[in-house]
């Protein structure tokens, strides 16, 4: 019986330094393990589904091409947020430079979360919640919308939301607790 050289399990940065030597199944592993989440954040941070598609493409195309710099000073997932942020920063230049305007809805629906009860007024209840989060998100200055999504939605320590928005902890602390006063004020109403 022959061993697989590399195998796709364990820890992210062992697939980080195999994906360095061109272990194209690890570096597929990581998008795996991680891809949807990339995506998600993106996805609330751009206006459009194409942009965010494209910036998630970019950041793991940045990640392959650099996974011989990963140092390991912050979790892989960490590392990827951090390139994730840099795309997503850019293409939101390069759009604010066309000018261009954007549709609000493209059409394409994230994926979402079936209520766990079987009635109607619960399905729309719910969808009702998740469109209002999108709009309340959306008009949140930047830094706040980032820092909320990366701590409340993946979960990150305050440091981990620092290191990849190349902050401090106490910048990422102010912005969350403005965010979630924010979203608490114009939640009141569905208490």
């Amino acid at each position: 019986m022959t061993a697989e050289p590399f195998p796709t399990a364990g820890p992210d940065d062992a697939l980080v330094r195999r994906a360095a030597l061109g272990d194209d199944t690890a570096f597929a592993t990581l998008v795996a393990r991680h891809g949807a989440a990339l995506y998600r954040y993106a996805r609330r941070l751009l206006p459009s589904t194409q942009d965010a598609e494209d910036a998630v493409q970019d950041a793991l195309t940045a990640a392959w091409l650099g996974a011989d710099g990963y140092r390991g000073d912050a979790s892989v997932r960490t590392w990827l947020f951090g390139i994730q942020t840099n795309c997503v920063r850019r293409t939101a230049r390069r759009r604010a430079r066309a000018a261009v305007p954007v549709a609000e809805d493209d059409g394409r629906r994230t994926p979402q979360r079936a209520p766990t009860g079987d009635e109607p007024v619960e399905h729309l209840l719910a969808t009702d919640l998740r469109a209002a989060l999108d709009r309340v998100l959306a008009e949140l200055p930047g830094p706040q919308r980032a820092v909320w999504l990366l701590v409340e939605v993946e979960g990150m320590s305050y440091a981990d939301a620092a290191h990849v928005l190349r902050t401090t902890h106490a910048a990422v602390r102010g912005a969350l607790a403005r965010a979630r006063d924010t979203l608490a004020r114009r939640f009141a109403a569905w208490r």
